[in-house]
């Protein structure tokens, strides 16, 4: 049996029952999490750019690099100020206290004391 739509609109079924799709939230949430994990991408590469140029700036030894990258991630999003944080010595001095290294420094132009040679030797 066919049924004719305009029978059934005159018929007091309201139009948009028939023609108006459900409105699925799913694609906008979707969306909402890439432009997050772009957000968030954008954010670490950049993170990462900033930590490979302090670490050539202090002739930071090439080993370390990726391993401080990762910890300069981390204080720029502990950080209230994101990646605008001064970029000195004292972030490498402060990621190498932290880390357990048979190396007595991160630098390739480190020239060790008298106090360092008795430490690591």
């Amino acid at each position: 049996m066919k049924i004719d739509s305009n029978i059934l609109l005159k018929n007091n079924i309201h139009e948009n029952s028939l023609t108006k799709m459900i409105d699925n939230p799913l694609p906008d949430q979707i969306m909402n999490q890439n432009d997050d994990l772009y957000i968030s991408d954008q954010f670490n590469e950049h993170c990462i750019d900033k930590a490979k140029e302090i670490a050539s700036k202090f002739n930071m030894l090439p080993e370390f690099i990726d391993d401080f990258s990762e910890y300069y991630i981390e204080i720029c999003k502990e950080s209230d100020e994101g990646y605008s944080l001064i970029n000195d010595k004292s972030i490498i001095d402060e990621w190498f206290e932290s880390i357990d290294s048979d190396y007595p420094s991160p630098y390739k132009d480190y020239e060790p004391n008298d106090i360092d040679l008795l430490n690591f030797s």
